[in-house]
């Protein structure tokens, strides 16, 4: 036991005795320490022993009941949560530490209060309440900031990253994660660490850098091993195994996700054991074991229905849809789309409603039905818009929770320093007294002087030391942050830059071309050449065939060579960007927008024309479908400033119409005439309003 808990455990009993109004009716002591009986249900948590961790639990409440003592009450409650959360029974561990917070707040443990905030934060983290989850994890920053609790200071900055990740915030989610690795690796917390790089792997993961993340993983799992924690263990194991089997190294994948479904099992977590399943239903589906993937698959839904695994039945359901799919069993894979997008309704994900209609404009369009396969296609559109309109809702609780967060945070500083005011008194009437006491003590302090110069000399050895000492740790710190900053602007696979590099760079471009087309407005130049910017996104057909068919190396192979192929489209200047997947963006600076439809038909006919390389003796032709937006979108007002998602909105929208079209084509927007169809970007007009548009000029492959 540490001192600092050895302090905290005799307070525990020195309350208990002395001050409990309990204590004259002598009741049932704990047989063992405070600390000792927390210590015991941890372990057994971390070994699966779930059964003994609840026993402890209970035996820990009653005890302290009997006592009548709110705060080991509350201890009590908070380890009957984690509890909970271990099974995955999140609105238990919320009631659980909703008594557990009220007792912490009634005894003022601001330890204990911080960190059943943050856990109830987790609670709707794991259940997709984003906003909520960001609040409580805010609220326990606070209180680790005012106590100075420098670990739970990193975990709280790992948990607001998480959160910031899920609700799209990736810039600030991994300035987060950053700021909790650079904490633990200074506190030499290898298990913080390794949190940190988990959380920045699974990052890369959902931005498309499947390479860097699995990278990240790994290293999270050496360190996890190091530490023991089964379930940490099996979190890497599993997520390791998922990004190999996306890699196409489906033997390795499936020694990773056994192993995580080893231990899930062992410690007996019911919702992460079905969660390892249906990553070994997605990795026997795309080794070809058709059969055996939908045995495990539909069991895993079978059990997600009946203990209500909400987030897990959308996964489970789009897997099955796909193998449908696989199969030619359409009406299935329709059957299981419906399904899970009312599931997803009733979770609030948009995105997975969203790549649910995507997978059922894949079906409709195996089973020739072009009508259906279009108005799916509308609700996809429709969904991305709304999608929008919540990321801003959410941004504005960020903003809320963050500013909530600062007024506190202000509120303690000046708490503080009324403190240091009280203080400096103190300080005050201490050196007066201490004044006269030098004037009677003056010989006595000039002898002093003697010793004190020797010991300066020891003093100075010590601190030069010391000084070597933290220029080391700076030096790893140093590397540490330079490590976490190789998550670069630059897309591991391709070369190409990435979409935080387009973000970053985007803006000025549009502030300087706006500035051009105002100078013309207003008669200080005359009609701007070459000022404009054309946002095109090229997107390869039917890529996923590719990869069924040949594996995710060749389809890897061909993405390099695509972007080879992008640079001889368009200029160095211009910006080339890896998207996602099989998705990129090419950003054309300063040209005239006329140019825009034969940058769009070059590089329609460079890909139809170019022979893909499979093997030595067999070569593959594909063809991909573009949508561009020139910017600025009304020449008329140049005042009016439409932002790059509202953009890339239309452009993907024109991208929706080139596939429907029949795909190997492209649509355009260049231009318009009415402001005000772009004057509320929170409800742009949907693509087939603009098509129609008299007063938007859409230009077209071939038209």
């Amino acid at each position: 036991m540490s001192f600092r808990n050895t302090l905290r455990w005799l307070g525990c009993v020195l309350w208990v005795t002395i001050v409990s109004p309990a204590n004259a009716q002598s009741p049932p002591q704990l047989s063992e320490s405070v600390e000792d009986v927390t210590s015991q249900i941890v372990d057994a948590r971390i070994e699966g022993k779930m059964r003994r961790a609840d026993e402890l639990a209970e035996q820990f409440i009653n005890q302290a009941r009997a006592r009548n003592d709110a705060g080991l009450e509350g201890q009590a409650l908070y380890q009957q949560a984690r509890n909970a959360m271990e099974r995955n029974r999140y609105d238990l561990a919320q009631s659980k530490l909703i008594e557990a917070i009220e007792r912490f707040k009634r005894v003022d443990d601001q330890p204990r209060l911080g960190k059943a905030y943050r856990q109830m934060g987790l609670t709707y983290r794991y259940q997709s309440g984003y906003s909520q989850a960001l609040q409580y994890v805010y609220l326990s920053m606070q209180v680790f900031q005012k106590i100075g609790d420098k670990d739970a200071i990193s975990s709280a900055y790992n948990s607001i990253g998480v959160v910031l990740e899920k609700m799209g915030y990736y810039e600030e989610a991994l300035e987060a994660h950053q700021q909790a690795l650079e904490m633990n690796t200074v506190l030499d917390d290898k298990s913080g660490v390794a949190s940190a790089l988990y959380n920045i792997g699974d990052l890369r993961r959902v931005m498309g850098d499947l390479d860097t993340a699995l990278t990240y993983f790994e290293n999270a799992l050496e360190l996890d091993v190091a530490s023991g924690d089964p379930k940490n263990i099996a979190y890497s194991n599993n997520k390791i195994g998922y990004l190999l089997n996306a890699l196409g190294q489906q033997e390795r994948a499936r020694t990773h996700i056994l192993k995580a479904l080893e231990l899930f099992r062992k410690i007996q977590a019911p919702r992460d054991i079905d969660w390892a399943l249906s990553s070994l239903a997605q990795l026997e589906m795309d080794s070809g074991n058709l059969a055996k993937s939908k045995t495990l698959i539909d069991g895993v839904i079978e059990r997600a229905i009946k203990n209500g695994y909400r987030s897990l039945l959308v996964d489970s359901y789009e897997i099955a849809a796909e193998l449908a799919y696989r199969q030619a069993d359409y009406a299935s894979a329709l059957s299981f789309i419906e399904a899970g997008l009312e599931q997803a309704r009733q979770n609030n994900e948009r995105a997975e409603e969203s790549d649910f209609e995507a997978l059922r404009v894949k079906v409709h369009l195996a089973n020739n039905s072009l009508e259906q396969a279009f108005e799916a296609l509308q609700r996809q559109k429709r969904l991305d818009d709304q999608r929008l309109n919540e990321a801003r809702l959410e941004g504005i609780t960020k903003v809320q929770a963050q500013a909530e967060f600062v007024r506190r945070a202000h509120q303690i500083e000046l708490l503080e320093k009324e403190q240091a005011l009280e203080q400096t008194s103190r300080i005050l009437w201490m050196t007066a007294t201490f004044t006269i006491v030098c004037v009677c003590l003056l010989l006595l302090l000039l002898y002093g002087r003697l010793i004190q110069r020797r010991i300066n000399g020891q003093l100075e050895q010590k601190v030069a030391q010391r000084t070597l000492e933290l220029e080391e740790k700076n030096q790893q710190l140093s590397a540490a942050y330079q490590e976490v900053e190789a998550i670069s602007l630059t897309d591991n696979l391709t070369g190409l830059h990435n979409r935080r590099f387009l973000k970053n760079h985007i803006e000025p471009d549009f502030e300087h071309v706006l500035r051009i087309y105002y100078d013309w407005h207003v008669g200080k130049s005359v009609k701007p050449v070459h000022a404009d910017v054309v946002m095109f996104i090229i997107d390869l057909d039917d890529f996923k065939k590719v990869n069924d068919s040949y594996g995710h190396n060749i389809g890897d192979s061909i993405l390099v060579e695509l972007a080879r192929l992008m640079k001889k489209v368009f200029r160095q200047s211009d910006y080339m960007v890896r998207w996602g997947g099989e998705e990129f963006v090419a950003v054309a600076r300063f040209i005239n927008r006329e140019e825009a439809a034969l940058l769009a038909q070059r590089m329609l006919e460079i890909i139809n024309t170019h022979h893909f390389i499979v093997s030595d003796t067999l070569t593959l032709q594909q063809t991909c479908s573009i949508g561009y937006v020139c910017f600025p979108p009304v020449l008329q007002a140049p005042e009016m400033n439409i932002s790059f998602k509202a953009l890339m909105a239309i452009a993907d929208s024109c991208l929706y119409a080139a596939k429907a079209a029949g795909k190997n084509s492209w649509v355009g927007v260049e231009s318009a005439q009415d402001p005000a169809l772009f004057e509320d970007e929170a409800s742009l007009p949907p693509i087939e309003s603009l098509l129609d548009n008299e007063q938007v000029v859409i230009r077209r492959a071939g038209g």
